[in-house]
């Protein structure tokens, strides 16, 4: 579409319907692109614009967020069930193959996927994002205790109402992982949803629970190293990755074939930084790779 506009679409997968936002001729080649936890599509309406010259980008809005599907009662949100849930899109998507870009939990799922469907992974970009936070065998107990004991619990209280879209995205820019104005205004939109009393958040209360069970850092590692993908880590300076140099230290090694590219902003520097600079730098990493072509 033009001035950057993307194409709203709706993709079946057998766990559910999920929502996703597309630039770029759906005759060139493919991007999938995962969001991070509590964000939507519309975490990449810059770069994915910015990409559309050269790619098909398919934004997609994760199990419980944005317009996807949330899981039935009894369900849960634990990492792996989005490897499960999200790896039939390749059928739907990419019989071919597809290029894969990440950001935070979008990452992670990104990558997981690369290990679990390694015939239909060209490449894997990942935006401040290199694994799951771990636990290990002695902290699994007190896990289970307080993952458990939030289910019982259930939501606590409820979901704040905003006057309008300006006041939650305020709302949002004071979160847990503090956004600019910019990444906010593009993100919130698409995460409300409105009543008679006016606006509230529309992604599943459930998001925000503890994980029953984390991966263990060696596991973590071993993952890493079976990604066969070229995998391009992009880097910011005040993101995620910058505040754990024990990840660059030990799990960077593991990835047989990375890159890395380092970039000025912050964990949503996709978004809130030189996007343009962003794109270029994605883009004339992938014309160096046979297996992502670019059209």
């Amino acid at each position: 579409m033009a001035n950057g506009e993307p194409e709203q679409l709706t993709l079946e997968v057998p766990a559910g319907t999920l929502g996703a936002l597309a630039w770029g001729d759906p005759s060139s080649p493919l991007i999938i692109a995962f969001h991070g936890w509590l964000d939507n599509a519309a975490s990449f309406s810059r770069l994915g614009a910015a990409l559309a010259g050269s790619y098909r980008v398919v934004a997609v809005d994760l199990p419980g967020h944005g317009l996807s599907f949330h899981r039935p009662p009894g369900a849960s949100y634990e990492l792996l069930d989005y490897v499960r849930d999200l790896a039939p899109l390749f059928d739907r998507l990419a019989p071919e193959g597809a290029v894969l870009l990440g950001h935070s939990l979008g990452g992670i799922i990104a990558s997981l996927l690369s290990v679990a469907m390694p015939e239909r992974v060209r490449a894997l970009m990942l935006v401040d994002s290199l694994g799951p936070l771990t636990g290990d065998a002695e902290s699994f107990p007190d896990q289970l205790k307080r993952a458990v004991d939030r289910v019982r619990q259930g939501s606590r209280g409820r979901s704040p109402h905003y006057a309008d879209i300006g006041e939650a995205i305020e709302a949002r820019m004071k979160g847990r992982i503090p956004l600019s104005r910019i990444a906010a205004e593009c993100i919130v939109p698409r995460s409300l949803q409105r009543d008679q009393q006016g606006w509230q958040w529309g992604t599943d209360a459930r998001l925000r629970y503890p994980s029953m069970h984390r991966l263990e850092e060696d596991e973590v590692n071993a993952y890493l190293a079976a990604i066969a993908a070229p995998t391009l880590l992009i880097r910011a300076s005040h993101g995620m990755t910058a505040f754990k140099p024990e990840w660059i230290e030990h799990r960077l090694p593991s990835l047989a074939n990375a890159e890395v590219m380092d970039v000025e902003g912050s964990h949503h520097c996709h978004l809130d930084a030189d996007v343009e600079g962003l794109a270029e730098g994605c883009l004339s990493w992938l014309r160096g790779i046979p297996s992502a072509p670019l059209q």
